[in-house]
């Protein structure tokens, strides 16, 4: 085949535009320290990408309702263990309230108010909530979930004088709430406040009205026993066995809502790393290739401009 000086010129330019593209691309890779830009340009690398990708979000996303999740059994914990200690104190008053040296007066006056005191720091503790969540409310997480409310019937105090107890409502309801920490992995979040606190306010109502009446210990009365602190000592005693009973199986859950955030943050390290590898680019392996590129083309020019000056006018009018 006959090479012209024509075809001489135009591999020449095809050489240099080649050299230069090749050059471009690497400048790309270290401005972006991105292997690729589009995923026509690598499509193995890319398909492995979004593949990483995708599982990375579903990782983060579990991640985000491990911690959530996380939170709200800290809170529950939290308010449970309050609710112990508020147990203690009020079993500490009942039983000054069994004491036969205290006055009537004592009793309705010094240790049922603060009785009441304990019941509304109870109810308080009840309504706990994380990101405005009602925690014990059951799937109404949007309202308090127990209330105090006065009584419909009146009580006679230990002077014969009329008053209007309170009683303690819960407005939540039964449901369950379920999290998922992986595809097979799930964890019940709540601890419903109806089976967990619910008995326990009401014996603290119980106390505090069975001090100001000064009913202390139990009689063959029916309408008294059902008042009186004994009564109020022993629910108190059931129900805090019942808080711990559901405090312990809320630790359970917490311990393995723990293990699997630190199982979920391991492998979003390892995803991240498999991301890197298939994305990022090296960045002295980069430097290296750029300056080869660059003296390859330099090179190329040279030796274009070499073999294009070396044509007179006449070869390129021939």
């Amino acid at each position: 085949m006959r090479i012209t000086n024509r075809m001489m010129v135009d591999n020449a330019i095809q050489n240099m535009g080649d050299n230069l593209e090749r050059m471009s691309k690497l400048q790309a890779k270290l401005s972006t320290q991105k292997q690729f830009q589009n995923a026509s340009d690598d499509p193995a690398r890319a398909s492995a990408s979004l593949s990483l990708r995708s599982n990375l979000r579903t990782l983060e996303a579990y991640a985000d309702t491990a911690a959530n999740t996380e939170n709200w059994m800290t809170a529950t914990d939290n308010a449970l263990d309050r609710m112990e200690g508020i147990a203690t104190r009020a079993s500490n008053l009942i039983l000054r309230g069994l004491n036969d040296s205290l006055s009537a007066s004592e009793r309705a006056n010094s240790l049922g108010t603060e009785m009441q005191t304990l019941l509304n720091e109870a109810v308080e503790v009840g309504n706990t909530s994380v990101n405005n969540q009602f925690i014990f409310s059951g799937y109404q997480v949007s309202q308090k979930a127990f209330s105090l409310a006065d009584a419909a019937a009146q009580l006679p105090d230990y002077q014969g004088t009329l008053f209007t107890p309170q009683v303690v409502s819960y407005n939540g309801d039964t449901g369950s709430m379920q999290r998922s920490l992986g595809p097979d992995q799930s964890v019940t979040v709540n601890v419903r406040g109806d089976q967990a606190i619910l008995g326990f306010l009401q014996n603290l109502v119980l106390a505090a009205n069975a001090l100001r009446q000064n009913n202390i210990r139990n009689s063959n009365d029916p309408q008294n026993d059902p008042l009186t602190l004994q009564t109020a000592l022993s629910g108190l005693q059931s129900s805090l066995s019942t808080m711990n009973e559901y405090r312990t199986s809320n630790g359970a859950r917490l311990r393995q809502v723990e293990s699997a955030s630190t199982f979920l943050e391991t492998v979003q390290i390892e995803t991240k790393s498999l991301l890197s590898q298939k994305e990022d680019t090296n960045l002295a392996e980069g430097i290296s290739l750029l300056t080869n590129q660059q003296t390859t083309y330099q090179a190329v020019l040279e030796v274009s401009q070499r073999a294009i000056s070396t044509l007179s006018l006449f070869d390129y009018l021939r």
